[in-house]
């Protein structure tokens, strides 16, 4: 019997997956466990293992996204070919249930995507064609260029909307240059017909409500010439959390000098140490008391309500090449300091080798990102939804402290606190942000747990 390859579920909270490279080509043979394919979400990379021995027969091309569950393609044995459509049985995966219109991508994709290949959609964006309109004969239902240059032939001239030099005003294609709007949707309200800055700003406002409406007129013309890097993988990623963030969030950011010689001197009384704590592993250990103190920061917003979590697990930015990824040191209110050096120093590790576990990613409830190693002294940084602050570390500085009327020399260090201004106001914020500040100044609390 054929061996169906699934997109996985890989926790409670994936719905979709990024199928990023077939390792295997079609038609060759595999043994059972063996890497047949790649996949990404929006936590980690992962490879795709046979479930059994036989030959590779791909469903679905590389680069698309498909929701959990999705029948990917088969490995089949001696004589046996891929069932047609009517034949797949429904597939409970984690309690996923695949339908027969979710198994086998046609022209769209599981995010409701048109599935077409990046030239077909410049083409039909230059000509103004709605790909939905398009059956196209690629793999799979796939769009390519072909199947545009054909629709564009037999469709009449007259029903592909163009703009002559009389339609639009220049204000009109300047604003709408800026504001990347397509002026072919942009309706006159003048009687000659054209259109002006006015039409093009009602155009906005009128559709600033729908999200789909917003998408669809989002027309942006390339200025120049150059080379073309596709949006995907963990770029694209990041790239549509951190913009969701902005726009769901009332963000604001605020910032504090922290003296830094009590702990630097700390510091150095912990050479010893089996794993020497890092100057961010201080800032981890001070924000989760801090939480516990002040809760509300400890939360996520949920609709009409305020959830008040009840774990405290600090997520640590991590740079790597190709993005950024978010691990998660769990229950740090718990922890001593020398066990949050510990549990920072493995993620780190395993983040830059590729082998954090999907545990390592998930249910992070506060996060800290520090550029303090680039010599940034302070930054705003984007909330990581769902949850409700972050704060940003800068680089440990000289500075000049005064006594009285004495001058001192001190190393200070800027923590810059964004939250979200629907769970808490300014000074519940700047509070928090003070009780952070208190125990990097005083970092003999945070050795061990109260």
């Amino acid at each position: 019997m054929p061996s169906p390859i699934h997109m996985p579920k890989l926790g409670l909270t994936m719905t979709e997956g990024t199928l990023t490279e077939w390792l295997i080509d079609s038609g060759e043979t595999v043994s059972q466990g063996q890497p047949v394919a790649s996949i990404e979400t929006d936590k980690i990379e992962t490879e795709i293992e046979a479930e059994a021995e036989g030959r590779l027969h791909q469903l679905c091309e590389s680069g698309e996204v498909f929701e959990c569950g999705v029948v990917l393609g088969w490995i089949l044995g001696e004589g046996e070919e891929p069932p047609e459509i009517s034949e797949i049985p429904e597939v409970k995966n984690d309690e996923i249930k695949v339908s027969e219109q979710n198994v086998i991508p046609e022209k769209k994709t599981k995010t409701g995507r048109i599935a077409a290949s990046p030239a077909a959609k410049r083409l039909a964006q230059e000509k103004g064609i709605d790909l939905s309109e398009i059956s196209g004969s690629g793999p799979n239902g796939r769009i390519v260029v072909e199947d545009v240059e054909e629709f564009s032939s037999n469709k009449p001239s007259d029903s592909i909307p163009k703009l002559t030099d009389t339609d639009a005003s220049q204000a009109a294609v300047n604003e709408a240059q800026k504001l990347g709007i397509d002026l072919r949707k942009v309706q006159s309200s003048s009687s000659d017909r054209q259109i002006r800055k006015s039409d093009v700003q009602a155009h906005v406002k009128n559709s600033a409500g729908s999200t789909e409406e917003k998408s669809d007129t989002f027309f942006v013309e390339p200025i120049g010439e150059g080379e073309r890097i596709p949006l995907s993988g963990m770029r694209k990623v990041i790239a549509s959390r951190m913009h969701s963030s902005l726009q769901a969030m009332a963000q604001l950011t605020l910032h504090l000098d922290v003296e830094m010689d009590n702990a630097i001197s700390l510091r150095k009384e912990m050479q010893s140490e089996d794993v020497l704590p890092g100057y961010t592993d201080f800032v981890i250990a001070s924000v989760a008391r801090a939480l516990r103190a002040h809760p509300q920061l400890n939360s996520q917003m949920l609709d009409g309500e305020i959830l008040q979590l009840n774990e405290i697990n600090i997520g640590m930015a991590v740079a790597l090449d190709e993005g950024l990824v978010v691990p998660v040191v769990r229950n740090a209110d718990q922890l001593s300091l020398n066990e949050i050096a510990k549990n920072t120093s493995r993620l780190a590790s395993q983040a830059r080798d590729g082998k954090l576990a999907l545990a390592d990613l998930e249910g992070g409830t506060f996060s800290v990102s520090s550029l303090g190693m680039f010599g940034v002294d302070g930054f705003t940084p984007v909330i990581n939804p769902p949850n409700s602050g972050i704060l940003g570390v800068g680089r440990i500085r000289e500075d000049t402290a005064w006594d009285d009327q004495t001058p001192r020399k001190a190393s200070r260090m800027i923590i810059s606190l964004t939250w979200d201004h629907r769970v808490l106001d300014g000074a519940p914020a700047a509070d928090f942000a003070s009780t952070i500040k208190s125990g990097l100044e005083n970092p003999e609390s945070l050795i061990t747990v109260n």
